[in-house]
């Protein structure tokens, strides 16, 4: 491969950086080569943050062609920076560019007229994402060389380039997760641990899954980015480029594979079919085989960094190419080249005309094919410039005619929600996603329904109408199966999500059209304040409304301020006002009101000051000591877990299998949580002799004893997910997993959201007796009869808290096998000894969406003490 890659005679891009002269100003401009020490893609050898970073500022600084923006902050604080790079004739007007683009995003603010007089002149603005997950770091490496010859060459194809496309470049979209890869490798390099996978994530919190946060943006990456598109540039194409598997094609353009959502406008699909031939044609001519196409990959969720886009009028791209070990080359023998979804084998074909025969590859193999696919996106994009900016223009024109004629008209949010915490959350990703929603100011009547002023209003007829329909109403997954009872084709993400679900937010459809109150545009969502009613001058003890996860907080509040809490076992009265079981008892002393009146005004739940003796019937609350196990397998689920703990104040220790194998866990701990780790994986860890000795072996048989030892003592393990399984065996609880072992024909939930049913229990305070969950092929518990004979048995016993509906459980996505769980436990407690283990047959914490559940997680810590 290498020793082809050196006879071909390139085109473009990269010939253009190799062979033309340099205009005068870019002359003392240097190379990546020069600067770094070595070439892009140079085996074993990687471009840390620092000189990246620092080597586009050099290049702007030389460069009329080039400048630098700071798109906002990572999570570590580090900054997301791109390089702007156009023609010096299209940088001299850049601010007027980039408000034609804000213009153009809302057709309501100009004529049809006014739009084609812009296209005529404005260049397309294309933007370009490096590496979000940031082992995947051959395009981080491509970028310098990318922005070097940008920014010198006078190729005439380049120059054209420059002249039709304003190129935003961000040398990497995790700038954190570089740091981490880059220092994990360097720190093993030259040994047998060279490019091993690392034990922790790329990602202070969520690794692979900082690119499945793009409409929830729980992370400060995704926040900045989507404030950088969609409010302050808005390209009308963006690429992103990942890495995959090294066994498969050796690159990926679009066409993606079926299905869409039919939400987005199809010039979306027809447009990225336009751009991704022009990047396959570049890479044809370049000479690079195994470049696939219509495979693999889906554009049905809306939560990638690169599809939450789409909703908004962008088109968005995505290429993969074939992975080595970091920075370490690879051989792969034909024998060992394997198909995937939608690409059986590697036999040629229109969508795979010239396959790859197997050899070695090396970083500078990826570097060389994103360079000939951004060579490809950017000539194509030039030759249609006018197209494309007319197209974007368009397509928001279209939206806003399809809200004006209903069907949806308006989804309507009303006041005075279970959880105002969740719901102020749902409206701000909403705003952040630049979703206009706006506030009533007055009464409105929708046929039988009157809504008070404060309703919040999401009118269909915007421009973004696409995004804010498809996370707000219900899914059905569009199944597909290539001939009948023929296996299905299961999604490459989630099939649905509906955000109003997942969080217990009461939204209501309005299909038909209505008159629209007087309102104004919400710039920022909040929690309306409550007050503290009732006898405030000497109360005795205050009643707080605990319902929804704003009540965790207060209990995590109120505890640290030194307040003694309990819960409410029974409905009481007071002044006019019932306060429903799993309501919060606070007991007045010094300093407490104030922390009182903090709950009140910040997380708008009602509170009641109250003389005479507290109900003796109250259950106190202690402030469990927690600690969270963190495998050295990567987990993405513990980091969630973890973000999760922090976001909602609950006082944490993070535990590793040196810590669990050291015993004394009750004398430290009342709670330990297992975050979604497979049995296997949670006490083998790594076999030896494949990472490092300090990260192998997992917790081990001692491990084992020690948590059994744990729970037999008082302590409470909380076990999510796939965790559970560990954990009846851990404690030979009454237990079986209905679902263990059946085929995809018998049971097949691939990510969907679904109705749980819940007992009146400590465990569900706060929680709605009905609620959703998100469901992944997730267990589903019986409480069986132990046998005698089973060592244990006798002291475990189990109750189900919460089931799986016993009918009508999908709520919105793809579930086949409804029976198999359908009354089923998911959600269960197992006594043992003097403590307990809570069993999630499912994440009740899901990447940070599913609101509806936090509360569950959390009163399994909270009644931990």
């Amino acid at each position: 491969m290498r020793a082809l890659a050196t006879r071909l005679v390139l085109t473009g891009v990269l010939s253009a950086s190799l062979g033309a002269q340099a205009a005068p100003p870019a002359a003392g401009i240097q190379s990546p080569e020069s600067a770094f020490g070595f070439r892009m893609g140079a085996d074993r050898e990687l471009a840390d943050w620092p000189g990246l970073q620092r080597y586009f500022e050099t290049i702007a600084a030389a460069s009329d062609r080039v400048e630098i923006v700071d798109a906002g902050p990572t999570t570590e604080g580090r900054r997301l920076i791109a390089a702007i790079v156009s023609s010096p004739e299209n940088m001299a007007r850049l601010e007027q560019i980039r408000a034609n683009a804000i213009r153009l995003a809302d057709p309501r603010t100009l004529s049809e007229a006014e739009a084609l007089a812009i296209a005529e002149r404005q260049p397309v603005i294309v933007a370009l994402g490096m590496s979000i997950h940031a082992t995947e770091i051959g395009a981080t490496q491509a970028a310098p060389e990318l922005l070097h010859t940008l920014a010198t060459s006078q190729d005439p194809e380049v120059m054209r380039s420059l002249d039709g496309v304003v190129l935003i470049l961000f040398p990497s979209l995790n700038p954190d997760g570089h740091v981490i890869t880059v220092d994990w490798y360097r720190q093993w390099k030259g040994t047998e641990f060279e490019g091993s996978g690392m034990p922790w994530l790329y990602h202070k919190y969520v690794g692979h899954d900082i690119n499945r946060d793009a409409f929830m943006m729980n992370m400060a990456e995704n926040r900045s980015l989507a404030d950088f598109f969609y409010r302050r540039w808005h390209p009308q194409v963006f690429l992103s480029m990942h890495q995959m598997g090294p066994r498969g094609a050796r690159f990926f353009v679009p066409p993606n594979l079926d299905p869409i959502d039919r939400n987005y406008d199809p010039l979306v699909w027809r447009t990225a079919g336009l751009l991704g031939h022009a990047m396959a044609l570049s890479l044809e001519q370049d000479g690079r085989s195994g470049v696939l196409q219509n495979a693999l990959y889906d554009y049905y969720w809306p939560g990638y960094e690169d599809s939450a886009p789409i909703g908004h009028n962008t088109v968005t791209l995505l290429t993969e190419a074939a992975s080595v070990r970091v920075a370490s080359p690879i051989t792969v023998l034909p024998e060992q080249l394997s198909g995937g979804r939608g690409f059986p084998d590697h036999s040629p074909s229109t969508t795979f005309p010239n396959p790859w025969p197997g050899g070695e590859w090396r970083l500078r193999d990826i570097v060389d094919y994103d360079l000939s696919a951004a060579r490809g996106l950017l000539g194509g994009a030039a030759r249609y410039r006018e197209d494309l900016v007319r197209n974007f223009y368009r397509m928001g024109r279209r939206q806003v005619e399809l809200g004006r004629q209903g069907g949806p008209f308006a989804f309507i949010i009303p006041p005075g929600q279970f959880d105002p915490h969740a719901a102020r959350k749902l409206e701000q990703l909403l705003i952040d996603g630049a979703v206009e929603v706006r506030r009533s100011l007055e009464p409105f009547r929708i046929a039988e329904t009157v809504y008070p002023d404060g309703t919040d209003i999401i009118l269909m007829a915007q421009p973004f109408r696409a995004y804010a329909k498809t996370l707000l109403e219900r899914q059905v997954y569009p199944v597909r199966r290539l001939a009948p009872g023929a296996q299905v084709d299961r999604p490459y993400d989630v099939a649905g999500w509906t955000l109003p679900l997942q969080m217990n937010v009461k939204v209501d459809r309005i299909d038909q059209y209505f008159e629209p109150p007087a309102t104004t545009r919400l710039d920022r969502a909040v929690i309306a304040p409550a007050r503290v009613w009732g006898e405030t001058r000497k109360p005795s003890f205050y009643l707080i409304d605990g319902r929804g996860n704003g009540a965790s907080l207060a209990i995590n509040r109120l505890q640290k301020a030194g307040a003694r809490v309990s819960w409410l076992a029974s409905a009481l009265a007071v002044q006019g006002h019932t306060y429903e079981t799993g309501a919060l008892v606070v007991t007045e002393s010094t300093g407490v009101r104030q922390t009182v009146d903090a709950v009140a005004r910040d997380l708008g739940l009602r509170v009641t000051a109250v003389t005479g003796r507290p109900p003796q019937d109250a259950r106190p609350l202690g402030a469990a000591r927690i600690a969270l196990y963190k495998p050295w397998v990567e987990s993405i689920d513990e980091g969630w877990t973890r973000w999760l703990l922090e976001q909602y104040e609950f006082p944490f220790a993070t535990i590793t299998d040196a810590d669990i194998r050291r015993g004394g866990l009750r004398a430290r701990f009342d709670a330990i949580v297992l975050p979604d780790v497979t049995a296997e994986r949670l006490i083998a860890g790594h076999p030896a002799g494949t990472m490092p000795p300090e990260y192998v072996s997992g917790i081990g048989g001692d491990g084992t004893d020690r948590l059994r030892q744990f729970v037999a003592e008082g302590g409470t393990l909380v076990a999510l997910d796939s965790a559970s399984a560990f954990a009846v065996n851990l404690l030979a609880a009454p237990v079986t997993d209905v679902t263990s072992g059946l085929s995809p024909a018998e049971y097949f939930c691939p990510g969907s959201v679904i109705k749980l049913e819940l007992d009146s229990d400590p465990l569900t305070y706060g929680v709605p007796g009905e609620t959703a969950g998100f469901c992944a092929f997730n267990s589903a518990f019986d409480v069986v009869t132990a046998s005698p004979s089973t060592p244990g048995a006798a002291a475990s016993t189990a109750r189900i808290v919460g089931r799986y509906a016993r009918s009508g459980v999908l709520l919105s996505g793809w579930l086949e096998g409804e029976r198999v769980i359908a009354g089923r436990g998911a959600m269960v407690e197992v006594k043992s000894g003097q403590g307990r283990a809570i069993l999630f047959g499912f994440r009740p914490q899901h990447r940070g969406q599913s609101h509806a559940t936090f509360r569950l997680f959390f009163n399994a810590l909270h009644t931990a003490r």
